[in-house]
């Protein structure tokens, strides 16, 4: 093959160092593993020639496939029982209204990294291939971190942010419960609030299941099925991803100083920040459904 054009009978220009076939075996040796960096595609793909391929050759027949190094997406590890049961929920739930949604209480613990590092890992993927299972970091909750905070949110406000010291076993959980997210539900949402929570270990206890339980059938609460590994589907995911934008515009001095920034932060956070993010579970689950249960962008 030839890089260059024909004027009758002569072909000007350079032959082209690498055919068609080289260039697809390439492609498979890059998407046989996505982490393989440009060096170990070049050794791969060297291994019996006679004539050995530069690392640029390889990067623009990388390029020309649409194979550029781009970070690796973080999502949760989804296994098929996973799946089935993010698709389930998205179908039930995809005819839900605004005001339905409005009726939800969202919580979740979160853990803010005030002096961590998070290291960013390449892959090499096209632009349409961000949430393929091959490009990107499968992660475990709660990875790393300084200050960990609860916290809960509907469309109409906030609870204030609980301090987490330590580890939170389940009876710090169940005072949580008791003392600030039903009746701080309530006070938002009024009796019969629909309510949101993931199923960490701690939520799902016994002592927990058993209290909840209890306030469903007095009629003061409706406790959401929610999904396994489904972060995406809850806005308050969004929420923390806002309050630590807002905390590194003015980085902490110390652990005391990032607690108090947190807690006013969160706060502070306008109503119209919370509608939208509520509002956007008719999309998110429209996005599961597109995905077939699968990893979407949120």
């Amino acid at each position: 093959m030839y890089s260059a054009r024909k004027i009758g009978k002569l072909e000007i220009g350079r032959k082209r160092l690498l055919s068609q076939a080289d260039n697809r075996y390439i492609k498979l040796i890059s998407k046989r593993n996505r982490r393989k960096t440009l060096p170990e595609i070049a050794s791969d793909f060297n291994v019996g020639r006679q004539d050995s391929v530069s690392h640029s050759s390889i990067r623009r027949a990388l390029q020309k496939n649409n194979l550029n190094d781009r970070v690796a997406l973080k999502k949760p590890l989804l296994r098929k029982q996973n799946i089935e049961k993010r698709l389930k929920f998205a179908v039930d739930h995809i005819n839900w209204t605004p005001a339905q949604w409005d009726r939800v209480l969202w919580s979740d613990e979160s853990k803010f990294e005030i002096f961590g590092t998070k290291r960013r890992v390449y892959v090499r993927r096209g632009k349409d291939e961000r949430t393929k299972m091959d490009c990107i970091i499968p992660t475990v909750k709660h990875g790393g971190g300084s200050v960990m905070v609860w916290g809960a949110m509907c469309s109409s406000g906030v609870l204030p942010l609980v301090k987490i010291h330590g580890i939170m076993l389940k009876e710090h959980y169940h005072t949580i419960l008791s003392r600030k997210a039903l009746p701080g539900g309530r006070q938002l949402l009024g009796p019969g609030l629909c309510f949101q929570q993931d199923n960490d270990p701690k939520h799902t206890a016994i002592i927990n299941k058993k209290y909840l339980d209890n306030q469903e059938k007095k009629g003061n609460v409706v406790v959401m099925d929610w999904p396994p590994q489904s972060p995406d589907l809850n806005p308050i995911e969004q929420l923390w991803d806002h309050l630590d934008r807002m905390l590194r515009k003015t980085p902490p001095v110390s652990l005391t100083d990032a607690w108090e920034k947190l807690a006013q932060f969160w706060g502070d956070i306008d109503k119209s920040v919370l509608q939208i993010y509520v509002h956007s579970m008719k999309r998110r689950c429209e996005a599961v459904i597109i995905a077939k249960g699968g990893h979407t962008k949120y």
